[in-house]
């Protein structure tokens, strides 16, 4: 009886499921409670740290610097679990969490440098870009999306976030595609452009016949 086809995806699963078995923390477990149980703590405090900035409760600056130092350790965090989990990361079970923490922090150090920037030019200037400030405020807002983390377990909610990243997923490849074939429309009309122009500097066109 011949071998029925074999399938490259079982065999993925199981090389995972063989890894997830014999994984070993090299400094420090990412799958125990007391990491897990620190990431909640750290979610938590985050989050009553914007709602004090939000709230303008004095001193604002103790804030700010509690919130740095928030976005460095979750920075920190999220590169300890790259590390310890390496490829399971980004094909693991939790990938779409692990994707959904990459973008929160992504958002959160942007919004850090963005504010040390808004910081800067208020104290050059005396005021700041009021773009700069509204796009500063949206980062902040999106932060908050890191509580879903500590509902991860909620089926409903890891549906949700799941879908969404999907979606989110697909519309930065469209965004690559379309970014893909604007630059190589332009291209060619730059080089059709270029190139007639330096034909018309060799050659005359021909004139139009006159009509008595």
């Amino acid at each position: 009886m011949a071998p029925g086809p074999t399938n490259p995806g079982g065999h993925a699963n199981q090389a995972l499921a063989d890894y997830e078995l014999v994984y070993q923390p090299k400094f420090v477990n990412v799958r125990g409670s007391r990491w897990t149980n620190g990431g909640y703590v750290l979610i938590g405090c985050s989050t009553v740290i914007m709602v004090m900035q939000a709230i303008r409760v004095e001193p604002t600056w103790l804030w700010k610097r509690a919130d740095d130092v928030t976005t460095v350790l979750f920075t920190l965090e999220l590169l300890l679990r790259i590390i310890e989990l390496e490829y399971e990361f980004f094909i693991g079970d939790e990938r779409t969490w692990n994707f959904f923490d990459s973008l929160v922090v992504t958002i959160s150090i942007v919004s850090m440098v963005l504010s040390a920037k808004a910081a800067q030019d208020h104290n050059h200037s005396g005021h700041s870009s009021l773009a700069q400030m509204k796009v500063l405020r949206t980062l902040r807002l999106l932060r908050l999306f890191r509580i879903f983390r500590a509902l991860k377990s909620v089926e409903k909610v890891n549906q949700c976030v799941e879908n969404v990243l999907t979606s989110l997923v697909k519309f930065f490849i469209g965004l690559i595609i379309l970014a893909a074939l604007c630059a190589v429309f332009s291209t060619v009309v730059v080089a059709g452009w270029a190139g007639a122009k330096a034909w018309l500097r060799e050659h005359n066109l021909p004139e139009l016949p006159q009509i008595d």
